[in-house]
């Protein structure tokens, strides 16, 4: 601070000095009413633009709040159809898969050569033909 020149020598003395040239802030007296710990609030005006903007906005917020439960509901729905489909879908491969493993059984070489001769009908081995699909 030395180097710019705004220090000032000021001689030592237990008393504290008053400097002519600064004025000190006067201490500010708070009226009896009011607590010192809380500053008094007061109310802002809200304009009509502030007003519909809030307005708007809940409006905005109320639709969405609508849309949202509105898409869970069909979500449900369809996840609801989705399982139906699925379970018809299982049904009918049970079926297929016991459908076929009944003409297996009824297609077996064993089973047709006791039908065979039941009629009275023989078998020769010369007169088969294998065909393959």
């Amino acid at each position: 601070m030395a180097q710019n020149s705004l220090a000032e020598a000021l001689p030592l003395s237990t008393e504290p000095q008053q400097r002519p040239n600064i004025k000190h802030p006067q201490p500010r007296v708070r009226p009896q009413g009011q607590p010192q710990g809380q500053p008094r609030r007061q109310k802002l005006p809200v304009s009509k633009f502030e007003k519909c903007l809030v307005t708007a906005c809940g409006l905005v917020l109320a639709v969405l709040m609508v849309c949202v439960v509105s898409a869970k509901i069909a979500m449900s729905n369809a996840q609801r159809d989705l399982q139906t489909v699925n379970q018809t879908t299982a049904t009918y491969q049970n079926r297929n898969t016991n459908a076929q493993q009944e003409i297996n059984e009824l297609q077996s070489r064993s089973r047709l050569d006791k039908i065979a001769q039941k009629q009275g009908l023989s078998l020769e081995n010369a007169r088969i033909r294998t065909v393959n699909k």
